[in-house]
């Protein structure tokens, strides 16, 4: 069979072109098929390279995140808020092992456009590990070569910032200091400073505000700091400050000046002692009986009552501390009657979850130690100045360490109450209308019908109505009422 050469070349050709395509899309085949390790050898400049390495290196780090560990960082104005990503806490031999086959990826690819954000990923991991020379030396080189990928600039020179902050500058310092945890200095902590006047607060803070690292000595060092009044925080691991508590200095803020290096020592001093009632033990009757132990160089105690609050599914949704008095004790133990307490607080509350739903303040609608409810109660420590010198409370920052230490029993708990326990707000409202003139009735419909049951705003006037049928008001009704004519006052004025 003969063949023409114009039939032949058109079919080498035909070859020739359906090869050419097919080596184009081989990367892409490559990709999608999960043949990285293929892709990186024998395309290694391909548009497909960086997210194959990326794939890699993210096959590896799946359980870990960036490596973050679980710090707590604490203001010396108070507060307290946590580094952790929700992500597996790992232990470090666990951690170590993921960096080491990261080094392993770097080593192999080298400090390629591709593996930039391997290398900073990487860099973070040794960063939050402690191993600051190595990623130090990793960002360094990632702003050396410039090269971009899919993270924030901002960030990446914040971490910088912090690493190259250890190493001894010219002149003098603007803010100097020691951390102490009880009396031995802490090393390797992260100090944060802030200015007081500034009404925002990023959780986690660490690459948004100018901070820096302790040395062997537990000594800080802030330089080229611009003059004002600063808040002070400091980041610790969480395991590091169980059972003790920043002890509050004779000024929460440091004024910072162009003259003098300012001084502001840290310290964490053994928490109070609390005693009774102890964890989940279960309240009954009208009497909570609070004790506590002494605490050295106290003049008097304050008391506090933390609740959480849960959504309709009872998931954790956060916690609220109130005071449980006013008073200042200046013994180590405190009485209180429970119904007493609940007649006569007003505490709302009210927060949207990320799907939307609403969850109401519970003790805010049945009263600070309402029946069947879980609880955590705290004593505080103050001299004979005002200053706080220490708190039994610690830093509660997850579901965890909130753990109730006492719960209410649960009898009296009307329908409507445990409905709105499990807050299911459309059938308490029903539950409650159903009770007619009940007056506990009446007052959980009139806060509930104040604030709002859903997203939309409270109605005042629908609340005072259920108010003014309540039998026997108590003085907290009456202060309720009030405030309710005054708000439809001011409406009505608008």
């Amino acid at each position: 069979m003969r063949i023409k050469v114009r039939t032949l070349v058109g079919i080498l050709a035909t070859l020739l072109l359906l090869g050419w395509f097919g080596y184009k899309e081989l990367p892409s085949y490559l990709y999608h098929r999960g043949y990285n390790q293929a892709l990186l050898q024998w395309f290694p400049n391909d548009e497909y390279a960086r997210p194959a390495i990326n794939r890699l290196a993210m096959d590896i780090t799946s359980e870990m995140g960036i490596g973050q560990m679980d710090y707590i960082f604490v203001k010396s104005s108070g507060g307290a808020s946590s580094s952790g990503n929700g992500s597996k806490q790992l232990n470090r031999e666990e951690r170590t092992d993921i960096i080491n086959k990261l080094e392993k990826l770097l080593a192999r690819y080298g400090h390629s456009e591709q593996m930039s954000n391997v290398a900073y990923n990487l860099a973070l991991m040794h960063f939050w590990m402690g191993n600051w020379d190595r990623a130090e030396n990793l960002l360094q080189e990632i702003e050396r070569l410039g090269q971009e990928g899919w993270r924030s600039q901002e960030e990446q020179g914040a971490y910088l910032a912090i690493l190259e902050s250890r190493h001894k500058q010219k002149g003098l310092p603007s803010l100097e200091g020691v951390v102490r945890i009880g009396d031995q200095p802490v090393a390797n902590a992260f100090v944060m400073i802030q200015r007081a006047n500034d009404s925002t607060y990023h959780s986690p803070p660490l690459t948004h505000y100018p901070a820096t690292i302790t040395d062997e000595d537990g000594r800080y060092r802030f330089y080229g700091i611009d003059p004002g009044e600063y808040d002070v925080a400091v980041g610790v691991r969480t395991e590091q400050i169980n059972g003790y508590y920043m002890t509050e200095s004779e000024s929460k803020t440091v004024v910072i000046d162009d003259v003098a290096t300012a001084v502001q020592d840290v310290q964490f001093v053994p928490q109070v002692m609390a005693v009774s009632p102890g964890r989940n033990e279960l309240i009954q009757g009208d009497e909570l009986r609070l004790q506590w132990k002494s605490y050295e160089g106290a003049a008097y105690y304050k008391l506090n009552i933390t609740y959480m609050h849960r959504d309709r599914n009872g998931k954790y949704r956060g916690a609220t501390t109130t005071a449980l008095s006013d008073h200042k004790y200046t013994g180590q133990e405190a009485v209180f009657s429970i119904r007493e307490r609940n007649s006569n607080y007003n505490m709302y509350g009210k927060s949207y979850g990320q799907d939307g739903e609403v969850t109401l303040n519970t003790a805010g609608l049945l009263g600070m130690l309402y029946p069947g409810g879980e609880f955590a109660w705290s004593v505080d420590a103050y001299d004979e100045h005002d200053r706080k010198l220490s708190s039994s409370a610690g830093y509660f920052l997850h579901e965890d360490a909130v753990t109730p230490i006492f719960r209410m029993a649960g009898e009296g708990l009307s329908e409507g109450d445990r409905l709105v326990v499990a807050a299911r707000y459309e059938e308490a409202v029903e539950a409650y209308k159903r009770e007619g003139d009940n007056d506990h009735a009446l007052r959980v419909l009139a806060r509930m019908t104040d604030q709002g049951i859903g997203k939309e705003d409270g109605n005042a006037a629908e609340a005072l109505a259920y108010m003014e049928r309540i039998q026997e008001p108590e003085g907290s009704d009456q202060e309720f009422m009030n405030m309710l004519r005054e708000r439809i006052q001011k409406q009505k004025r608008v």
